[in-house]
């Protein structure tokens, strides 16, 4: 009999089951109410659109869209993206700093693959999006929390934190974190904590890995420059996901940093998978270049911002007095705070009797704490289920309360 145990690498034995995995288990279940996963609304793809455009393109281009690409993604794509950065953000990189990537997840992957050595330390907040810090943890790095406020990121308890390991001789290598609309908490990180992100980072010699999937999905406020865009030194890696405003099927989304951080994020790329899907990148390019991009955004905004405003009103209706929320002004997700002597998983287990989903929020957490948190997502559920979802939530926290 093989023993695999022994056989298996370090890396994989240290391993642990992906929450997001875990996620789509409650989506898929039948007659499930879900307010868990932050996946975006079918209702709103571009079906016709892209039809369109495959149709012209195989009819036009059949011997370019369906060959294999260059690993660090199509050239005009990457020009375009370049052109758009610069517009829509002040980013000024060329298309040599871009490499286009299988999700944002593949951008955070080589990312680690290229700073990460076992041991290093990455600053992350606490709560953070927990498909970053588990990447981290899957090349054996060490993820240090700090806490997150209705600012995000406390950059202040931040710089306490680095000078106590640096003191320490701990090797800190970089800072993860969501600047808009964070998964899970929806926070938005101000303008004066980018900038002084940005000097701790110089101060450390760190890179910043900025995970921004939400960035255009803003319904009120002013938009904020990415952190990439306040970057003179080139400590940015700044990844962006398609997914939220194109489609999460086409696994589309793209990173920009320094030229030499981006060769060898390439270098490590072709051993990933040599290159990203071809077809859905000249999809993306013309979907780009006949206006469809900025037209469907400008859509799919006044779509979440009507969903978040329901949900922000059942709640309001619905849930005690004892628990808090906050009030996104844009992205997927409402995060909340229930007293300190409920646990939400106690609660998840009750709510899936119910045929109820959400997702607990202790994932979020790499120090262990968050039990009495959740997150909602409004995303992908119909009003009808986020009316239900919300008063059999809010009944069933008034029943543990009591």
């Amino acid at each position: 009999m093989i023993d695999l145990n022994r056989l298996y690498s370090e890396r994989v034995r240290g391993a642990q089951p992906s929450a997001i995995r875990e996620i789509c288990k409650l989506i898929d279940a039948p007659n499930m109410r879900s307010l868990a996963g932050g996946w975006p609304d079918p209702a709103i793809f571009p079906n016709r659109e892209v039809s369109q455009i495959v149709s012209d393109l195989l009819a036009t281009q059949g011997d370019k869209v369906l060959q294999y690409g260059t690993t660090e993604g199509l050239f005009e794509l990457r020009s375009e993206l370049s052109r758009l950065a610069g517009e829509w953000d002040g980013i000024d990189c060329s298309p040599d700093q871009i490499m286009i990537t299988h999700g944002s997840a593949q951008g955070m992957d080589l990312a680690c693959r290229v700073f990460i050595d076992p041991g290093d330390v990455v600053m992350v907040g606490l709560p953070t999006y927990f498909g970053g810090s588990s990447t981290v943890s899957s090349y054996n790095g060490v993820n240090a929390g700090v806490p997150v406020n209705e600012k995000g990121l406390d950059v202040e308890l931040l710089a306490a934190r680095l000078r106590a390991l640096s003191d320490e001789g701990k090797s800190i290598k970089g800072i993860y974190l969501v600047p808009n609309f964070q998964n899970p908490t929806g926070t938005t990180l101000p303008l004066e904590r980018r900038e002084r992100l940005l000097e701790l980072a110089e101060q450390y010699n760190l890179i910043i890995f900025e995970d921004d999937p939400y960035g255009e999905l803003r319904f009120e406020g002013t938009k904020l420059p990415p952190l990439m865009a306040l970057d003179t030194s080139g400590r940015v890696i700044h990844m962006r996901s398609f997914s939220k405003i194109f489609s999460p099927g086409m696994r589309l989304a793209w990173v920009a940093g320094h030229a030499d951080v981006v060769r060898k994020m390439t270098v490590a790329k072709q051993f990933a998978d040599v290159a990203t899907n071809t077809l859905s990148q000249y999809v993306l390019l013309e979907f780009i270049q006949r206006g469809f991009l900025e037209q469907g955004i400008a859509r799919i905004k006044k779509h979440y911002h009507l969903k978040r405003d329901f949900i922000l009103q059942k709640l309001e209706e619905r849930f005690p007095k004892e628990v808090t929320w906050n009030h996104p002004a844009g992205g997927f997700f409402i995060f909340v705070t229930l007293p300190q002597d409920l646990n939400a998983m106690d609660l998840l287990t009750e709510a899936l009797d119910h045929n109820v989903a959400f997702v607990a929020g202790a994932p979020f957490f790499v120090d262990g704490s968050g039990q009495n948190t959740l997150r909602l997502s409004y995303s992908q559920a119909s009003k009808e289920d986020i009316e239900i979802a919300v008063a059999s939530l809010g009944q069933l926290i008034k029943e543990q309360l009591a």
